[in-house]
């Protein structure tokens, strides 16, 4: 886990500060000290007595239910991110990022493309290489937690008043969002921040919820089935495998005498080339006949991690999952138009719009460029750009001139004047 604590938007310095997950061990032995008791007379006064401490070098064990935990309860997961290293549910997150934070972002003010403050470029250079990796950042933890935040690094103006300069992507885990005072108050790391300096996009929220909704919560039940059988099959191909077969005999044995037996035909078997065994006093050899399939519950995993996909928005066969029945492309065009409109166009709109609001000048907003991503193939294309060259009208004006469908195709168009006025769109 990665976060970024920002100090001061007034500061001319910006201080980064990294925080990477610690490995927790699962192994961890309470300390030596005499219990004293956690509640109750016994428990001295003062700091301790209302705050839990540990080192940070040491923290706590996992929450284990004890005997007579509920049956149904789930204890809280707080160290455990396990879940988030699951493979499909990685590649259906970073196939959604990679794509939105690759679709290039234009202005509009009505019908007219106007030109972008300096931020769409790279938000913020003391941080990021360009926009790319700012808007990664954005959508990971935008589908990751369901919310992202965003703050105000920087603004225009002598008194730090003006419109947004530069902005940073915030992690979720260390901002506090309180209702105080009839007014919603964010704090990152325990320092205030102004609230005209956050925007918070929220994946889906609920009245009252100050906190956005993310779809690995209602996924939830899959994720720990699909990572429990991930684990599994791991286990099985490094640790065990699946053996052949099993020798039985006839009367119980201890361990001692099950290796015994086990380490005499290894070698029996290694010394009879090929001959057949011979088995006596009651030892048989019984061959198992299930599948390598059966064994890692194979159905379970695909059906699982199936409903993960679905529950991202990514359609299955992107993610080298099968295809559920009746769903059927025509070609891959058609695969990757279900994808925006189902799933990317959402995301994108609902972070344009949060953006622009937050960003732009009234009546101005930003929005995500799709084409090269639902283009369809060159033959296709050709037969509209007739077709609406073909649609005239009283006055003599096709509907698109030649030189705007070589603009379309990234062509300089026939008339020099023209070439002039789009040297710099098409550099």
């Amino acid at each position: 886990m990665y976060g970024a604590v920002l100090v001061s938007e007034q500061s001319e310095l910006l201080i980064v500060r990294d925080f990477r997950s610690r490995t927790i061990p699962r192994d961890n032995l309470p300390n030596p000290n005499d219990p004293i008791g956690s509640v109750g007379p016994n428990v001295p006064e003062g700091f301790g007595d209302t705050h839990v401490m540990y080192p940070a070098s040491d923290p706590p064990v996992q929450v284990q239910a004890w005997n007579g935990w509920p049956v149904g309860w789930n204890t809280p997961s707080w160290f455990d991110t396990s879940a988030h290293l699951l493979a499909t549910l990685g590649t259906c997150i970073d196939l959604n990022t990679k794509q939105l934070a690759s679709f290039p972002i234009y202005g509009v003010k009505g019908v007219q493309v106007v030109q972008l403050p300096e931020w769409s470029n790279n938000p913020e250079p003391e941080l990021y290489s360009d926009w790319v990796e700012a808007a990664k950042q954005l959508f990971n933890t935008y589908q990751n937690t369901g919310e992202a935040i965003l703050w105000a690094t920087g603004r225009y103006g002598l008194n730090s008043d003006g419109p947004v300069a530069r902005w940073v992507v915030l992690n979720p885990e260390f901002v506090n969002v309180e209702w105080s005072d009839g007014e919603i108050s964010y704090a990152l790391s325990g320092q205030p921040l102004e609230r005209r300096d956050v925007c918070h996009i929220k994946y889906q929220s609920y009245p009252m919820n100050l906190r956005g909704i993310g779809p690995l919560e209602w996924a939830s039940r899959n994720i720990v089935s699909a990572n429990a059988l991930e684990q599994m099959a791991t286990n099985l191909a490094t640790r065990s495998g699946i053996p052949w077969g099993v020798i039985k005999h006839p009367r119980h044995l201890n361990a001692l005498e099950a290796a015994d037996l086990q380490n005499r035909w290894v070698t029996a078997a290694r010394n009879r080339a090929g001959a057949p065994a011979i088995l006596s006093g009651g030892i048989e050899l019984e061959p198992l006949t299930i599948s390598p399939r059966e064994m890692a519950l194979i159905e379970l995993r695909v059906f699982d991690e199936t409903r993960i996909a679905s529950a991202l928005g990514v359609p299955p066969f992107l993610v080298g999952l099968p295809q559920p029945d009746g769903m059927t492309y025509s070609n891959a065009e058609s695969l990757f138009d279900f994808h925006w409109r189902s799933t990317l166009r959402t995301m994108a709109h609902t972070a344009a719009s949060a953006m622009s609001g937050w960003l732009l000048p009234r009546g101005t907003k930003m929005e995500f460029n799709r084409d090269e991503y639902v283009k369809p193939g060159g033959e296709e294309r050709a037969r509209t750009y007739a077709l609406l060259h073909g649609l005239v009208d009283e006055k003599g004006n096709h509907a698109i001139t030649v030189d705007e469908i070589r603009l379309a195709e990234r062509y300089l168009p026939n008339s020099p004047m023209d070439a002039e006025q789009v040297q710099g769109v098409l550099t």
